[in-house]
């Protein structure tokens, strides 16, 4: 099978976060479980991200640079959008690396490519101060679909969508990495930079 132009898991040494603090701590916070959720935090966490993760990504000379927590709920989905870097404007194709867990089935990460030009005026704000661009479905033809089970590099400078047809929450805790002398880091850099942990 070929490589996804969209993802690669990854084969990281060690377990970098504990899932089960990270749901107590966040899951107080919601108001309403039947809705999506979002939480942003600058310059990473050390309660979220354990030693391996900080030893891992400082062989590359780079660090945590934003980590995000999405709470999808069951039978509901993300709109279909691109992450915006405010250091890499105006579209940057950057990388994140996700870590997926709650539901083992019909939960998904969706990529697609617009049938509408980009446009640049289009980029907003969500709730949480993270710059996005928003499409509606019809803007999108889906091109890839895939279960995330495993820790994976993502492309998010690209139309995605998060789906969670499942009867359980959905979590995703999103690192976003970061040269220590730059910015973050694009697609093409990741895959050389991260080749020896690719699966």
């Amino acid at each position: 099978m070929a490589d996804s132009n969209y993802y690669r898991y990854l084969n990281l040494p060690g377990n970098f976060i504990n899932q089960d603090e990270i749901v107590e701590e966040y899951f107080k916070t919601l108001t309403d479980t039947s809705k999506n959720k979002q939480w942003r935090i600058e310059g990473g966490n050390p309660d979220i991200f354990n030693e391996n993760a900080y030893d891992w990504l400082n062989q590359f000379d780079c660090e945590i640079g934003v980590v995000e927590l999405f709470y999808t709920a069951p039978h509901r989905k993300i709109t279909w959008h691109i992450d915006v870097s405010a250091t890499n404007n105006p579209i940057a194709d950057y990388v994140k690396i996700n870590f997926v867990w709650g539901t083992n089935e019909s939960h998904y990460m969706q990529w697609g490519e617009t049938n509408v030009p980009i446009d640049q005026h289009k980029i907003g704000i969500n709730s949480v101060g993270s710059p996005h661009m928003l499409f509606t479905p019809d803007e999108i033809t889906l091109t890839e679909s895939l279960v995330i089970d495993k820790p994976a590099l993502v492309r998010v400078g690209t139309p995605h969508r998060a789906v969670n047809d499942s009867d359980k929450a959905r979590w995703c805790l999103c690192m976003i990495p970061k040269h220590k002398r730059g910015g973050r880091l694009l697609w093409p850099k990741s895959l050389d930079l991260f080749k020896d942990y690719m699966i």
